[in-house]
């Protein structure tokens, strides 16, 4: 039960953490790159082509009559709201890059937006742009739900909650019994799971990573306002520590018995 408990609370300090991903977002974004950007993407959307080619360069400034057609798609109103969902700095032969994504609020609708800045000394160039649009809000469509899942989820979440409880069980137990020796190494060993699935909460995806471990057997993260990913490794340590326990355990006349015998 207490082992469960711990469980839960560490679950919830996870979620509470992701619940401030705009102030962590912000403190990461770039200025005045992010406005930068932004501008390119309303100027793209609301048909003011001529504003945004001057900033191309690269493969992108010959898309620039492909880009123009794609805003007929997108919507030209003003957005209830926008926000960055994505911002990442990156350097390399003397140039920056600036990752940045956008996440547009319409009514009833959302556009995601990327964009992608080089820098090189005081010039900036638009190397990379792209939009789509979404009938959920990132946050609703990557949200940890039950709703709406299937079988699968339903077994890679057991595990998620599983393998850590088995660990926690046989970590307890090792230091409850009595060994002769190599108690520290049993213990720690038991903590440990490995081989790693990977499972992508929202698509339902998964991937096998035979050569890691993990501590617990069990992990969850999710990126700022990105899928949460589970990841379930075999508790080996635990297992083989509960089927060998019997073997190890000291009796309790073998801890009486003087570790020398009188000559």
């Amino acid at each position: 039960m207490h082992a469960l408990m711990r469980c839960m609370l560490l679950f919830c300090l996870v979620v509470v953490s992701g619940c401030n991903q705009d102030a962590l977002i912000a403190k990461f974004t770039p200025h005045p790159e992010a406005e930068i950007g932004r501008q390119a993407i309303d100027d793209w959307r609301t048909g003011h082509m001529d504003r945004v080619k001057p900033l191309l360069a690269g493969q992108i400034a010959d898309l620039a009559d492909t880009l123009a057609a794609e805003a007929s798609q997108m919507p030209s109103v003003a957005p209830i709201s926008v926000k960055v969902i994505k911002a990442s700095t990156s350097f390399g032969s003397g140039v920056k890059r600036y990752d940045l994504a956008y996440e547009y609020t319409f009514e009833g609708r959302w556009m995601i937006a990327d964009v992608v800045i080089f820098k090189d000394g005081d010039h900036r160039k638009i190397v990379g742009m792209h939009a789509r649009m979404e009938d959920q809000s990132l946050e609703q469509s990557n949200a940890f739900t039950l709703a709406g899942k299937g079988a699968v989820h339903y077994l890679v979440l057991l595990l998620t909650i599983v393998s850590p409880l088995v660990c926690l069980t046989a970590f307890v137990l090792c230091l409850r019994t009595p060994m002769r020796r190599y108690k520290v190494r049993w213990a720690l060993f038991t903590l440990v799971g490995f081989a790693t699935l990977q499972f992508n909460w929202t698509t339902g995806a998964a991937s096998l990573r035979p050569v890691s471990f993990q501590l617990f057997g069990a992990s969850a993260f999710a990126e700022l306002y990105g899928p949460w990913t589970l990841g379930v490794s075999i508790p080996v340590g635990a297992i083989w520590f509960l089927i060998r326990r019997k073997a190890l355990t000291v009796r309790r006349r073998e801890i009486r018995e003087p570790s020398e015998q009188p000559p």
